[in-house]
């Protein structure tokens, strides 16, 4: 790949069916393209599961991603999705007033985080669920469960935080994207 390479966000609406997954995995394996997240759920369409994917690419290979995944079968849509809280640089301001390839986007992570929970450290944790408006989720009488949601860069900043605590079992979510836009484009 280039060495212009940036995170993208693609987004692909689909027909719920056996083996979606599988082929959406080996078009971007075959293609070389490492996919740094991938998030499916159900939509609320009956039979309709949206995929959020963010991957390395540069501008061709995510133009080829974008005509490869739109080409599968089972696939209904395929979008380009931009941060609305990440400030678009000059090159992608052009390619969106030249296109009606990509989309805004509200986006969010969440995290679950199981700490010991003892006299030392709940000071700690005590500031950081408040800090990040986290969600108590567990309490064993040692260890708590804890939930986090919200930007990248809050998720990021929330297990900083946690770094002076003992942190027993963590997982994250890739992103999670919602059109802002009033209009769907297609691609």
């Amino acid at each position: 790949m280039q060495s212009t390479e940036n995170r993208h966000v693609i987004a692909l609406e689909v027909e719920d069916k056996p083996g979606v997954l599988t082929r959406i995995s080996a078009l971007f394996s075959r293609r070389g393209f490492n996919v740094e997240s991938l998030t499916v759920g159900h939509t609320h369409q009956p039979g309709v599961s949206r995929f959020t994917i963010v991957v390395r690419a540069g501008e061709a290979e995510l133009e080829q991603i974008r005509k490869q995944t739109q080409k599968l079968v089972h696939v209904l849509k395929t979008y380009h999705v931009l941060d609305r809280e990440v400030e678009p640089d000059e090159r992608m301001k052009a390619i969106m007033a030249a296109s009606n390839q990509v989309q805004h986007a509200v986006m969010r992570e969440m995290a679950l985080v199981k700490v010991h929970y003892d006299a030392q450290s709940s000071r700690q944790i005590n500031h950081v669920v408040e800090v990040f408006s986290a969600r108590m989720l567990h309490w064993s009488g040692k260890d708590l469960v804890l939930e986090f949601s919200g930007t990248e860069a809050k998720i990021d900043a929330v297990f900083k935080e946690l770094d002076s605590v003992s942190v027993l079992e963590s997982v994250r979510t890739g992103k999670v994207a919602m059109s802002i836009e009033e209009e769907k484009v297609d691609l």
